[in-house]
């Protein structure tokens, strides 16, 4: 099947794939999209099912919309897989957040894999984020300049290469030939999830993951929540874009055991 690119709820969305459970692909604070063109690569491959990969509200080509919340980012989602029978939903970092709640919300959900959640804040970070929220936009008279800049903040600098469609998709044109990232600054408002009450709370399986090099957050501190935890050897915290085969294998290795 054609993947498809449409605007439902406001989000801008892909999908396509075919089969009798459907993947809901999340992506992290800052990014778009494109962050899953790997695992759905082996979706197709291996006729898994139908993927969906949305923009979150702020991001990539899904408009600017306040508030930015969990409960909004959830929201807008509800739509898009309220007749969908067989979900697992992958998220990356904040998108994996946004999946434990759609596992404790819906009775839909049968996994939730999330790769690469934050846990673990300090006082400096979240005032750091609060302050980067009210920055207003900022732009460059190049695309090149604008781009190297939202692989740098999205932590994909070196892991894509900026012609990709990963990169390009990261920035927007304005009508004056000025480039912006397509995010919103004011996203950073978003602040911290209360991960541990989200895995307490999910009605399904859930597994954490992350990277063996991820900066952000350990296997030790995720195993810190009494929930099924997984190392991904060699990878860092954009582990779906650095090596979507180990996030794939966990995904059918989830799908396996539940056979």
């Amino acid at each position: 099947m054609t993947p498809q690119e449409i605007e439902v709820a406001e989000l801008y969305l892909r999908s396509g794939g075919v089969g009798e459970t459907t993947y809901l692909l999340l992506h992290g604070l800052g990014a778009t999209g494109e962050v899953w063109e790997g695992f759905v690569d082996l979706l197709d491959r291996n006729e898994a099912g139908r993927w969906l990969v949305p923009d979150f509200r702020g991001h990539g080509r899904s408009p600017w919309k306040l508030p930015y919340t969990y409960d909004s980012l959830m929201g807008d989602l509800m739509p898009l897989i309220d007749e969908v029978n067989q979900l697992v939903v992958v998220g990356h970092s904040m998108g994996g957040v946004v999946g434990l709640m759609l596992g404790g919300a819906l009775s839909n959900v049968e996994r939730v894999l999330g790769v690469g959640i934050k846990v673990s804040w300090n006082k400096d970070e979240l005032e750091q984020m609060q302050a980067l929220s009210t920055r207003p936009a900022r732009w460059w008279s190049t695309q090149p300049e604008a781009v190297e800049r939202y692989l740098k903040v999205s932590g994909l600098i070196d892991l894509v290469s900026p012609d990709s469609l990963a990169a390009q998709r990261g920035v927007f044109a304005g009508d004056d030939d000025q480039y912006r990232l397509a995010a919103d600054p004011a996203i950073y408002a978003v602040g911290r999830p209360p991960v541990a009450e989200l895995v307490q709370a999910a009605r399904c399986d859930v597994v954490l993951a992350c990277g063996e090099h991820d900066k952000m957050v350990s296997a030790e501190e995720l195993s810190a929540l009494d929930v099924a935890v997984r190392e991904l050897q060699s990878l860092g915290h954009n582990a779906q874009v650095e090596g979507p085969e180990q996030v794939w294998l966990l995904a059918n290795e989830l799908l396996e055991n539940n056979r």
